[in-house]
């Protein structure tokens, strides 16, 4: 095998046209990422949040109707940029060039999880934490009933919660 330095990185080859294998120092991993991803949580522990990343309790979907006391809560806002830019063709003005996920996880008081990828959702949790804070969450508890509404001016339904 021959091994040749390009610009600090190693490339190993087999052959000279076949099996390349690429060596980057770990900060490459953040900056090949095109995708910019927000994380907010109330969750001091890094080892919980890397935990919920991986494996949750539940799926919201399957806990309509239920009460769930929310003591704790991560939401993750990620901006991707789209392949090809939706544009208004009469205008030629770009009309969406960039695609948004919003995941929500809810820890409950017994330290059970449950996850949403639910936009309306995770806004609707956004928007109570922007107007009442946070903290009320963490010291007392939220309790929520999870809901399913009709969207206007269409045929589908979205994840969402009362506050019970």
């Amino acid at each position: 095998m021959e091994k040749e330095e390009i610009k600090n990185e190693v490339v190993v080859s087999e052959t000279e046209t076949e099996n390349y294998l690429l060596v980057k120092d770990f900060n490459e991993m953040s900056k090949r990422r095109n995708a910019n991803m927000q994380v907010f949580t109330s969750i001091k522990d890094a080892k919980k949040i890397f935990n919920l990343e991986n494996s949750v309790d539940y799926k919201l979907n399957d806990c309509k109707g239920e009460m769930i006391r929310v003591k704790d809560v991560l939401i993750k806002v990620i901006e991707k940029p789209l392949e090809e830019p939706i544009i208004d063709e009469a205008t030629g003005e770009v009309i969406q060039d960039k695609e948004y996920k919003k995941i929500c996880i809810l820890i409950d008081n017994e330290g059970k999880s449950y996850v949403t990828a639910s936009k309306m959702f995770t806004n609707q949790f956004m928007s109570y934490i922007s107007m009442f804070g946070i903290d009320g969450i963490v010291k007392d508890g939220l309790d929520i009933k999870i809901i399913e509404r009709s969207v206007k001016n269409s045929n589908n339904k979205a994840l969402g919660f009362e506050l019970a």
